[in-house]
């Protein structure tokens, strides 16, 4: 119950090592982060040095959650032979890295925390996108491999996959083709060395484009974002089977409206767990709406059917109509893992509004039905909890779908059903209510002191009374108070805790809710 609290337990600062140089040199580098558990890794590549190289930085929240210090350090822990291009923590290995060598494809590596190489697998390849993508002691890469494929294929691959390629550097590789075709997956076991090219669905490639940001949402399903390749256009998050046998259609889960068509994102929720979830984030509207999708209906177990059968369009299932399985809500999430099992971490902004929000959304069905099952003197008496912690909770069960420019439909009844007077008065309270916090946020300050500008207490949003057995799809928000933090994009959230991830020069620190 710690996180519904919203406030952090401990909180301690994650700090650089002190007098490394190579934190202080500034040449032209790669970089990235990982969080995968209780493990941070930092690593920093300089491939145009006389001797190119990769230098690792960990650190263990769990390790140091109940030492004296107040400081947890990333320790340099490694420096490999190589410059690398992509890189994560595998728990039960260590970590992996990709190296793409031009004219020769990927070569992914295994090494153990301390840097020791284990083993190390070539797969060829014409290119390759983005980042490594993590399931169990496996790990995956979207390729362009050196098979041939259809021409028309061609015509629609995304504009921007050049981007996304891992030798790709803004301003440098001018001379990139930007007719390849992304139309493989290359996973590599770390333990065992065994090496598999899975290929994308043909319905898809020929259809829609994406940017290689796929995850596994099963041993044998893969979850792949895209969007229609020609006009109405439209977000689609695709699952499909990694066995080539397999004779099954992927299933395409579409969003027709969007902020702008031209800037449809199609991003996934980064996970920081190294177990599967039981929630999917798609993260589609130009960073401004996302749509939380159980994995179970993405992976067929439950029943859907496809809906959208115009002779433009390929069949294709739409998300609105599964509203005890999907909601698209509007809020922003950041650019570091935000997904940690059933817990979603999101903010929301108003232009005019001083203060960001920050939200844990919880999709943990079973918490939610306890909620549930509190009776009105329990729930009294946790708002007064509450209202005396100044902590602020919201228990959702009505279903509902947020459209662009924050229109809200109605899930409980639907065109062209009818709604009871009485509920659409509900509706017309409780929307209103909605509307003066907004107006409230807007002279929110920038104090450290959260009883002046959070409102308190529990509220629950409910399904009518005849639509609440069995219980819908729900969630519960905890608006979260992280004093100090100064840029909510470079947050993550484990199952532990929150961080606010470091920048070079500066400090991050670590928000504990165990």
């Amino acid at each position: 119950m710690v996180w519904l609290d919203g406030k952090p337990t401990l909180v301690k600062t994650l700090a650089w090592p002190v007098d490394d140089p190579d934190l202080k040199r500034g040449i032209w580098d790669r970089k990235g982060w990982s969080v995968m558990d209780d493990q941070i890794l930092f690593w920093r590549a300089f491939p145009l040095s006389e001797n190119p190289r990769t230098v690792i930085y960990m650190a263990n929240t769990t390790s140091a959650r109940d030492n004296q210090a107040d400081t947890i350090t990333l320790e340099r822990v490694a420096e490999l032979g190589y410059a690398a291009h992509s890189l994560v923590i595998v728990p039960a290995v260590g970590f992996v890295t990709a190296e793409w060598r031009s004219n020769s494809g990927v070569y992914f590596r295994a090494h153990s925390g301390t840097g020791e190489f284990l083993r190390e697998r070539h797969c060829p390849a014409q290119a390759s996108y983005r980042g490594l993508s993590v399931l169990g002691n496996t790990v995956s890469l979207c390729v362009t491999s050196t098979d041939p494929v259809p021409p028309h294929w061609k015509k629609y691959s995304s504009p921007y996959l050049t981007y996304r390629r891992l030798d790709y550097v803004a301003g440098h590789t001018l001379d990139l083709p930007n007719d390849l075709v992304a139309e493989s997956i290359a996973t590599w076991n770390a333990d065992s060395g065994d090496l598999h090219m899975i290929k994308l669905p043909e319905l898809f490639l020929e259809n829609m484009q994406h940017e290689a940001d796929f995850q596994y949402i099963s041993p044998l399903k893969i979850a792949l974002a895209g969007r229609l390749a020609f006009p109405p256009c439209g977000a689609v998050l695709c699952a499909f089977s990694t066995n080539a046998e397999d004779k099954e259609e992927p299933r395409m889960f579409y969003q027709g409206e969007h902020t702008d068509p031209d800037s449809i994102t199609n991003y996934l929720g980064q996970t920081s767990t190294s177990t599967l979830g039981s929630v999917v984030v798609h993260n589609h509207d130009s960073g401004s709406r996302i749509t939380i999708f159980k994995s179970e209906l993405l992976l067929g177990n439950i029943p859907s059917v496809a809906t959208t059968t115009t002779q433009e369009m390929p069949e294709m299932r739409e998300a609105w109509n599964y509203p005890n399985d999907a909601r698209t809500l509007d809020f922003k999430v950041s650019n570091f893992p935000y997904v940690a099992a059933t817990r979603v971490l999101v903010y929301r902004q108003d232009f005019s509004a001083e203060r960001t929000m920050i939200f844990v959304l919880d999709f943990d069905q079973t918490l939610l039905a306890s909620l549930l099952s509190k009776q009105p003197s329990e729930r009294a008496d946790w708002n007064a909890q509450l209202v005396d912690a100044c902590a602020q909770v919201k228990v959702v069960t009505r279903r509902f779908n947020i459209a662009v420019e924050g229109e809200i439909w109605d899930g409980e009844y639907p065109w062209p059903q009818r709604p009871p007077p009485e509920w659409e008065a509900h509706l017309d309270t409780i929307l209103k209510d909605d509307d003066k916090d907004d107006d409230e946020g807007e002279y929110m300050d920038d104090s450290d002191s959260d009883s002046e500008v959070l409102t308190s207490g529990l509220e629950y949003d409910e399904a009518p009374e005849e639509h609440r057995e069995p219980v819908p799809f729900g969630y519960v928000q905890t608006t979260l108070r992280l004093e100090g933090v100064t840029n909510v994009e470079r947050l993550a959230i484990t199952d532990h805790v929150v961080l606010e991830m470091p920048q070079l020069g500066k400090n991050g620190r670590v928000f504990y809710f165990d």
